[in-house]
C-alpha cells in the first residue's frame, strides 16, 4: 500500500480482488486511482475499485466509486455493468417500509432512467423486478400510514388518508383492502 511501483501495487490489487480480499484490493485500488489518473489504466483501475467495494458490501461507497466511473468513462467497455451495478447499489441501500424511503424514491428515478434507455438490456428484467419491489414497498407504506388511523379508531382521518392513497396511486396493491 505505501509503495511508489504503480505495476506492483496493480498486480497485487488484482490479485488480492481474485482471491476475495476485498477491503485490500479496494484499499489498493483508491490509491492507484490517483496514481494512474490519465493513463491507459485509470477506467479500469475505477471500476475495479467500485467493484471490490460492492463485493466487501459497502454498497454506500461502491456506488458512490460506480457514479463517479460513470461520469469519467461514460464508453467505456464496462459502463454498462457499472450502470447495472449502480442500481443493484441504490437498490440495496433503501430501508423496509416503516423508515424513510427517501433512498427508495432516488432508486426507483435511477432505475426507471436505466431501463427507459437500456430496454434491452441483459439486466433489464432484474431491473423490473427491483422496480416491482420498490414500488411494492411504497404501497405498503402508505397503506400501513392509513390503517394506523383507522387502528386508533380516527375513522375521518382513516377515510381521507385511504382516499388520498387511490388518488394517488390507484392501482395500489392494497386496492381491495383500501376499498373495503
Amino acid at each position: 500500500l505505501s509503495s511508489n511501483d504503480v505495476d506492483q501495487k496493480y498486480i497485487a490489487a488484482f490479485d488480492y480482488f481474485n482471491h476475495g480480499k476485498f477491503n485490500k484490493a479496494a484499499r489498493l485500488f483508491e490509491s492507484l486511482a490517483i496514481q494512474t489518473n490519465g493513463t491507459s489504466k485509470d477506467d479500469t483501475v475505477q471500476f475495479y475499485w467500485g467493484m471490490s467495494n460492492y463485493r466487501f458490501k459497502d454498497y454506500y461507497t461502491a456506488e458512490t466509486n460506480f457514479t463517479k466511473f460513470l461520469l469519467n468513462f461514460p464508453r467505456s467497455p464496462f459502463a454498462d455493468e457499472a450502470y447495472f451495478l449502480r442500481i443493484d447499489c441504490l437498490y440495496r441501500s433503501t430501508y423496509r417500509s416503516e423508515l424513510d424511503q427517501k433512498p427508495t424514491y432516488n432508486a426507483i428515478s435511477v432505475i426507471s432512467q436505466y431501463l427507459t434507455e437500456n430496454p434491452n438490456s441483459t439486466h433489464a428484467a432484474t431491473c423490473k423486478r427491483m422496480l416491482k419491489e420498490l414500488n411494492d414497498r411504497l404501497d405498503k407504506k402508505a397503506y400501513d400510514n392509513a390503517r394506523l388511523y383507522y387502528k386508533m379508531e380516527d375513522y375521518r382521518a382513516s377515510r381521507v388518508a385511504f382516499r388520498n392513497i387511490l388518488k394517488d396511486d390507484a392501482e395500489n396493491i392494497y386496492r381491495e383492502d383500501i376499498l373495503y
